[in-house]
């Protein structure tokens, strides 16, 4: 009785190995630009992008947006929200970033989406680039699907 378990057992895991699930990829998404031209003297600043139908827009930053300052810069934890031109649609990015004199580094995941981006993923890098002593052109690259 123990042989034939062990051969039944031997023999059902040769033929689990032999038929185990193809590999699948993981998308991989579309690559993605977003400039956001943050200016520190509105609550509503432009955005730019390579989004199709959503090529432009306005940004603000989300009820849960805080910036922490240091000796060094600062740190911003947070959302913001990016509407698309016409107001249908639009986005909210989570972004955790650290910035200073040059400007600031950091990352971003989608948060969410409504009208033509309900359901939308993606994460990527965030580089802000000093413009003037009022406004920032926050650069996120990344991928979506």
């Amino acid at each position: 009785m123990r042989k034939t378990a062990a051969v039944a057992a031997g023999a059902a895991f040769l033929f689990s190995a032999g038929t185990a699930a193809p590999a699948v990829a993981v998308p991989s998404g579309s690559p993605v630009e977003i400039v956001a031209h943050t200016d520190f003297t509105s609550d509503v600043s432009e955005f730019d992008a390579s989004l199709d139908g959503c090529e432009s827009g306005t940004v603000v930053n989300g009820e849960n947006a805080t910036a922490h300052f240091t000796p060094w810069g600062g740190v911003f934890s947070g959302n913001k929200e990016f509407t698309c031109a016409g107001g249908l649609s639009g986005f909210t990015l989570r972004l955790k970033a650290r910035f200073g004199e040059g400007g600031s580094t950091g990352s971003w995941t989608v948060a969410s989406g409504w009208g033509d981006y309900a359901g939308l993923k993606g994460s990527g890098s965030l580089v802000g680039i000093s413009v003037s002593d009022v406004q920032i052109d926050d650069v996120f690259t990344g991928l979506i699907r």
